[in-house]
């Protein structure tokens, strides 16, 4: 019985893809990573290929409510193994006109761990978006907890590169910073 319970056990864990352990280097990743990875941090997986074959649209339950996008990037070329030799991560925005360029591109200045940028035609090809991300390189290897990291630190700066963006919040008139980005201190 022992013998069955024990190998019922190692096929169970064989079976689920895991990532437990964070301090494994990884030097591609699959979707399959991507859906682990998010999963093990509590994110709610909403889609998957919405963006290419690679790619995931999870929601942060556990903190900030936002929807964001995960991808590989540099995918299946050939001379590397398999898999994808860098991840996007993305928060997507509508653009409502009230953006400008110039706050974009503060915000770039500001924030300088994640990219601000504007698309006219947005990722539909219609809607305009404002969107905050970040690239991971994973040539060489990077740890799971990095790539956990490099997340957690997006989904905690998009909100505030969108306030000071729409000029809202804390960046808005009257609000707590209104003082530290007087134009005239520039």
């Amino acid at each position: 019985m022992r013998r069955i319970i024990a190998s019922m056990a190692i096929l169970a864990a064989a079976a689920m893809p895991a990532l437990a352990d964070e301090n494994a280097v990884v030097k591609t990743v699959n979707l399959q990573q991507l859906q682990t990875i998010l999963t093990e941090e509590g994110y709610t997986i909403n889609s998957s290929g919405d963006d290419g074959a690679v790619s995931v649209r999870a929601t942060d339950t556990n903190g900030t409510g936002l929807i964001f996008n995960v991808f590989g990037a540099a995918c299946d070329l050939e001379g590397y193994d398999t898999g994808c030799l860098g991840i996007n991560m993305q928060v997507r925005y509508d653009a409502d006109g009230q953006e400008t360029l110039e706050l974009i591109n503060e915000a770039n200045l500001m924030w300088a761990a994640t990219s601000a940028w504007y698309s006219a035609g947005g990722t539909d090809g219609i809607s305009p978006t404002v969107g905050i991300a970040r690239y991971v390189i994973l040539d060489g290897g990077m740890t799971i907890r990095n790539i956990k990291d490099n997340l957690l630190n997006l989904l905690a700066i998009a909100p505030q590169a969108a306030d000071y963006i729409w000029q809202v919040g804390e960046y808005g008139p009257g609000g707590a910073d209104d003082a530290a980005y007087d134009d005239d201190e520039w």
